[in-house]
């Protein structure tokens, strides 16, 4: 039997456990909202989407206030959007605002820079905010931008008030600007104004505006000044401007200002484009008042362009100038022959005729490469700088078309041409033109293991017209010439390696290549021809007779000779660090005679010049005894107890990155020539480097050129000194330098040793 009252009772105390289970529950939910949460790392308004991807917080603790949308994080707190990163000590992240509070050791880190401060806060929706005790670092070009506050306005965008801007890492910097107001764009500038130009904190300099590039990207605006003291220019300024048109051109104005002289306007322009597309271009002029010149306005037009023209090629070069003395008088600085040739050099790979060359030569080309030949158009003019040089004939138009060897079925008959044509004029003086057509069949084979035969034999006829009567020469307007040229080669090729064991990978391997040939062209006349080119003329100069004839030459007539010598290798075969096989270069040899079957040889200018029966003993070495020391030399030693003809010998010493070197280079041909060249660059110390270039000329006695060059170099600043003597003028120069700043534009008056490395040498000033 139930009873009633147990019943009544056991419903009461059910209902009263289902009461209590339910106020837990809520006593739970209030608590885990309330109080401190069990998780370490959470997302940021779940139910909303921002640009960049969502936001998340992590930290030792992170509190919820319910009632009031609030977050509240302590210790080690960081909040994150994808790359965009902020940590702080202590972080209030307001739900409904998006504004994030933040206090103690603040970093926020954008991609590579770093934005610190002691407290600020930032709108996480628009990603700007504002930072007390602020510091902004630019990795990329080492820029620290300090400000009481600081004021994050954009993605790319800055304000700061009572700013102060150096690449200097240190808390007291060398250098600094400082400026009441001050707006910085990311891959722009940073604009002050009421700057001043501080040194060691003490202010030197007055700016109402200053304008400085932040990034690393090309930037418009001024260069560093370079000053110098010369005694023919007085003192020298010079202040260019940058203007970086696009992100494939840019125009550089060159400001000079001689105090002997007067002003000098220049103006560099530069592009670059697909396939190696490239223009660069320069022009220099002023009115001086100091020159002993025929004129006083004095120029200089040079550039180069290669642009590809669909399946052509076109190329040219301008080299122009008013006189004589104009690149002598200004080559140095930004301005000068040497720096720009060399630029020239590593960005079209060709180069400007050297200062002291008196003929300037300019040409266009345009060239295409079909399958089995090339077709080239072209143009050369030249400039004649000194009066009694002879009157050189420009080419207006020219064209060549010359093939490679056809294999005559399965012969081993191979056919060749080479064709071309050009009409040469002076300036005041005889016209006409040239038509060369010269096919030639050659015959290549093995008669034995490591011996290779090879021989050519050509026929060349030439068509000159000319406007008048050649002088001495036939009264016919067209004048033909006809000639044959024959060359028959025997060479070997033998190899045999020392050191080599079964498991060895490090072996010497010598190679020795014995050869003999046979060049036939007969003589002709050259005075019945016109003297439209030297190489109408003959072939070799009267300082040339000695050497034997070489391959590669190309004479038009009047040689007859047998040609004999050997060349040697010696190559280093070992492993780098990695296993891979290498192989250097140890030792390059080659000794070699000719003998001649004429007593004479014709000239550049037409004439006889006279000959031994058999050449110079001519040698040519390359030896490298260590990585860091090339050993080179060419050799002519006459075999009729004459002693040395010639000779050229060079040793340049490396260090292991190729940073320091010495460069030593002697010169001499009998009765013509003794010249030594030494150039030195070393960095002595870390911060300290010099250089030093010497020339001298035994022969008169006189010297050449002589540079000495100091570069101290700190972290965030440096100075240039530079001394140059000259035989008609001495200059000194002085640069100061700011990384960061001036070279990001352009090439700082010195190529350092990282920007020189297997190039001539320093880009000095």
């Amino acid at each position: 039997m139930v009873c009633f009252n147990d019943f009544e009772t056991d419903f009461q105390e059910l209902v009263l456990a289902r009461r209590l289970i339910l106020i837990l529950g809520c006593l739970i939910f209030l608590f885990s909202a309330g109080s401190a949460a069990a998780v370490t790392e959470m997302d940021l308004f779940k139910h909303e989407r921002f640009e960049g991807g969502p936001w998340r917080i992590r930290a030792d603790t992170v509190t919820y206030d319910a009632a009031n949308h609030l977050y509240t994080a302590e210790g080690k707190v960081e909040i994150r959007q994808g790359d965009r990163r902020i940590t702080a000590e202590q972080v209030e992240v307001s739900e409904a605002t998006k504004i994030a509070r933040v206090k103690g050791n603040v970093v926020l880190v954008l991609d590579e820079d770093i934005f610190t401060g002691q407290e600020g806060r930032f709108n996480l929706a628009t990603r700007c905010g504002e930072m007390a005790g602020a510091r902004l670092f630019l990795k990329k070009n080492h820029f620290h931008v300090d400000s009481p506050l600081m004021r994050k306005t954009g993605d790319k965008t800055y304000y700061a008030e009572e700013a102060k801007v150096t690449t200097c890492d240190a808390d007291r910097p060398v250098w600094s600007f400082s400026a009441r107001q001050l707006s910085v764009v990311l891959d722009g500038y940073a604009t002050g104004r009421d700057s001043f130009f501080r040194l060691a904190g003490v202010p030197v300099l007055y700016l109402p505006l200053a304008v400085l590039p932040v990034m690393t990207s090309r930037q418009s605006g001024f260069l560093l000044p370079t000053y110098g003291q010369h005694r023919a220019g007085g003192a020298v300024v010079e202040a260019p401007f940058y203007w970086a048109i696009s992100n494939y051109s840019d125009l550089t104005l060159y400001q000079t200002v001689f105090s002997n002289r007067g002003y000098m306007q220049g103006g560099e322009y530069r592009r670059r484009g697909h396939d190696e597309a490239a223009a660069n271009f320069r022009f220099f002029y002023m009115n001086d008042s100091y020159t002993q010149n025929t004129t006083n306005r004095r120029y200089w037009a040079s550039g180069m362009i290669n642009q590809p023209v669909g399946d052509w090629e076109a190329r040219g070069t301008l080299d122009r100038v008013s006189d004589a003395n104009y690149l002598a008088d200004f080559n140095f600085g930004y301005m000068g022959l040497n720096r720009y040739s060399r630029e020239l050099l590593m960005e079209f790979g060709r180069d400007l005729e050297q200062e002291e060359v008196n003929t300037r030569v300019s040409s266009f080309l345009l060239a295409r490469n079909f399958s089995l030949a090339n077709f080239t158009l072209y143009t050369r003019y030249y400039e004649k700088l000194a009066n009694n040089d002879p009157n050189l004939f420009n080419r207006a138009p020219g064209a060549s078309l010359n093939s490679v060897p056809v294999s005559l079925g399965g012969l081993p008959f191979y056919l060749g041409l080479s064709s071309s044509y050009n009409y040469f004029y002076q300036n005041h003086g005889m016209t006409g033109d040239r038509l060369d057509f010269h096919p030639n069949i050659s015959l290549q084979g093995q008669p034995a293991p490591g011996i290779s035969f090879n021989s050519r034999v050509g026929f060349r006829e030439t068509v000159f017209r000319v406007d008048h009567a050649v002088p001495d020469g036939p009264p016919e307007q067209l004048i033909p010439r006809q000639s044959f040229d024959s060359r028959m080669a025997l060479s070997g090729a033998w190899a045999r390696d020392y050191g080599r064991g079964t498991e060895s990978s490090y072996f010497f391997r010598h190679i020795l290549r014995p050869e003999v040939a046979y060049t036939n062209i007969p003589r002709f006349n050259p005075h019945r021809y016109p003297q439209f080119d030297p190489l109408d003329q003959g072939w070799v100069a009267q300082v040339n007779r000695n050497l034997p004839v070489r391959e590669g030459d190309d004479p038009v007539g009047g040689v007859n000779a047998l040609t004999y010598g050997f060349a040697n290798n010696i190559l280093w075969r070992s492993q780098n660090e990695q296993g891979q096989t290498t192989v250097r270069d140890v030792l390059w040899f080659r000794l070699g005679q000719s003998a001649f079957f004429n007593k004479t040889s014709m000239g550049l200018d037409g004439n006889s010049v006279p000959h031994h029966p058999f050449s110079d003993f001519w040698g040519e070495m390359q030896f490298y005894p260590l990585k860091q020391l090339v050993l080179g030399s060419n050799v002519g030693v006459s075999p009729y107890q004459e002693g040395f003809e010639r000779a050229d010998f060079k040793v340049t010493i490396l260090d292991n990155k190729s940073q320091n070197y010495i460069n030593v280079n002697y010169v001499y041909v009998r009765d013509f020539a003794k010249q030594i060249n030494v150039e030195a660059y070393l960095n002595l110390m870390r911060s300290v480097k010099t250089w030093v270039t010497y020339g001298h000329t035994f022969e008169t006695n006189n010297q050449l050129e002589k540079r000495y060059g100091l570069v101290l170099q700190r972290d965030c600043w440096g100075v240039v000194l530079s001394y140059t003597d000259r035989p008609n003028d001495q200059r000194i120069g002085f640069t100061v330098f700011i990384p960061g700043l001036g070279e990001k534009m352009k090439r700082s008056p010195v190529r350092f040793p990282d920007e020189s490395k297997n190039k001539q040498g320093p880009d000095l000033f």
